[in-house]
């Protein structure tokens, strides 16, 4: 089975909707979807997309489906003035037909499809924002502006090597592609801009992180630390520095704190669904 990647939620709720739908070209649902409350006390959850396009959400809050329905980390999903309790804290078991998995863009489908349940179901009001929030500006460590041992300019030529990994008969893996790897505690980028590489660090960082060095080279480099308790990158080996000290140590770089005006998706209402 493929996963769709939804993150963990908290317990209780009340109804059960199942219905049927035809499918829209322009607003895609689900050939038959059901939603249930899950009252049983557990802590764990998860969400598993088959091949058949069956979706199976287990145990999961409605804060946690807007999460992943429209690809938030917590620090970009804020809740408005009316937002109920409930949202954060019961949960629901979702069963629902979608397309068959035939490529990487069936996922997307089947995103977009979850997204329009939310907004049917629960009757979800949402709206983006721009607010001035708490941040991190990704920073020069040192005054002479000196980059670490880990960090260098990248050499990849990006569009080309995407372009080489598509033609036909390149055996998969066999290119090096831009882009990152993620782990507990870890994160390597490959002719990364600092701004997408602060993109990427805010969810560890737990707030957002907008680069400020000024620079616009893209580099290669390689990131390692020792998560705090409770954050996203637990299970990263308990040795090492924090995040803040891996990054003037190995990259020559800091994180400031300040405010500023950044986009958020504020949910402004919601309710449950009805037998």
């Amino acid at each position: 089975m493929r996963r769709l990647s939804l993150a963990i939620g908290l317990t209780l709720l009340t109804a059960f909707v199942a219905a049927e739908r035809p499918q829209s070209p322009d607003r895609p649902t689900f050939e038959v979807a059901s939603i249930k409350p899950n009252r049983s006390g557990e802590s764990r959850n998860g969400a598993d997309a088959a091949p058949s396009g069956r979706v199976t959400v287990t145990n999961m809050t409605l804060y946690n489906l807007v999460r992943n329905a429209f690809e938030l980390q917590p620090h970009e999903l804020v809740s408005g003035e009316r937002m109920p309790p409930w949202v954060e804290s019961e949960r629901w078991d979702i069963v629902a037909q979608g397309p068959p998995l035939k490529d990487p863009s069936s996922q997307q489908l089947l995103r977009q499809m979850l997204r329009n349940l939310l907004v049917d179901r629960f009757k979800l009001n949402s709206r983006g924002e721009t607010r001035e929030v708490p941040v991190y500006a990704l920073v020069h460590a040192r005054s002479d502006r000196q980059l670490g041992p880990q960090i260098r300019p990248s050499t990849l030529d990006c569009a080309a090597q995407i372009a080489a990994a598509r033609a036909p008969g390149t055996a998969r893996g066999s290119i090096q592609q831009c882009g990152r790897r993620v782990g507990p505690g870890y994160m390597a980028t490959f002719g990364m801009s600092l701004k997408d590489f602060g993109a990427a660090l805010s969810t560890s960082a737990g707030r957002f992180v907008i680069d400020a060095t000024g620079l616009t080279d893209r580099f290669d480099l390689e990131l390692k630390w020792n998560p705090e308790p409770g954050t996203t990158d637990a299970g990263a080996p308990a040795d090492g520095a924090s995040l803040f000290t891996a990054l003037q140590e190995q990259l020559g770089l800091r994180l400031e704190a300040r405010r500023a005006p950044v986009n958020v998706f504020v949910l402004e209402t919601a309710e449950r669904p009805e037998e």
